[in-house]
């Protein structure tokens, strides 16, 4: 008699369809949900001038490495401070910006003369070995003086760093005074780092047992050498320094996530490969 055949299990295939729509929503989600989390203007403005001098300041990189904030710079006159002809961003007065850069001299923009942003390049305390959970503290400082007289400051900040995020530590923790103003600013890694380093991390000591695993089921089976499983061990201790630099901005040698992770993968996927060799040459003798 002809064998039964069996029924297509359909409804397999539309729960898996409805688990890649599931994962890429809960995806989209997510991304939209830290999108809306740094679209962010932070404003601190000296509510008892009535002109003022406006500093937008916007977030453009954070070199970890060399342990410094790279912000583009725009000041804007407002009010007696401004030129009132047509062009936009124009002095009345002589302006001179004093920054807490250590790079940079005091900027100086002539009366009567359009504006253009400048970049900045502001130090940063902390240390890039802690990948991912590096995490720097800025000091901002910005004065000014029109025609050498004090001029009160507005701080206007934006963040378009996508891999920090850069945020004041507390509205307090900004203040106004005769001329200037100042805030302290936290900059730690994003959400999308962080879980791209833990995606790593899990990856590394995964890829990492499971050579182990594999180098220990052919000695247990007396297999010797098994050249494609031996090429495969080979080709994953180089295939992961590969993956250990993708991680982001590419923290040094010996961070946290090397001690952590990186380290040990590599260890276990060497040992694994010397093991394997050495049982199989010992089986041919």
């Amino acid at each position: 008699m002809p064998e039964p055949t069996s029924k297509p299990h359909w409804w397999r295939y539309v729960a898996a369809a409805l688990g890649v729509v599931l994962a890429v929503a809960v995806g989209a989600a997510g991304f939209l949900a830290e999108y809306a989390s740094r679209d962010v203007q932070y404003t601190i403005l000296d509510e008892d001038a009535a002109d003022s001098v406006a500093v937008q300041v916007t977030v453009q990189r954070v070199d970890a490495a060399a342990r410094e904030l790279i912000l583009q710079v725009l000041v804007v006159p407002q009010g007696s401070y401004a030129d009132p002809g047509v062009q936009p961003a124009t002095p009345a007065k002589d302006l001179v910006l004093d920054t807490s850069s250590l790079t940079t001299a005091p900027l100086t923009f002539r009366a009567h003369d359009r504006i253009t942003a400048r970049e900045l390049r502001v130090p940063m305390d902390g240390a890039v070995s802690f990948f991912p959970f590096d995490r720097y503290g800025v000091d901002l400082y910005f004065g000014v003086d029109a025609a050498d007289v004090p001029v009160p400051v507005d701080l206007i900040m934006l963040d378009h760093e996508p891999g920090f995020v850069t945020r004041p530590l507390a509205q307090d923790a900004a203040h106004h005074g005769d001329g200037y103003v100042e805030a302290e600013l936290q900059v730690k890694r994003s959400r999308a780092t962080f879980i791209l380093a833990w995606f790593q991390v899990i990856v590394m000591w995964a890829l990492g047992l499971c050579v182990l695993a594999g180098a220990v089921h052919i000695v247990r089976r007396r297999l010797g050498l098994v050249w494609p499983a031996l090429g495969w061990m080979a080709a994953t201790l180089f295939a992961l320094v590969g993956f250990r630099n993708a991680a982001p901005g590419l923290p040094p040698v010996g961070s946290l996530i090397d001690y952590c992770a990186f380290f040990w993968a590599e260890a276990l996927i060497a040992l694994s490969l010397v093991l394997v060799t050495v049982h199989g040459v010992r089986l041919r003798e």
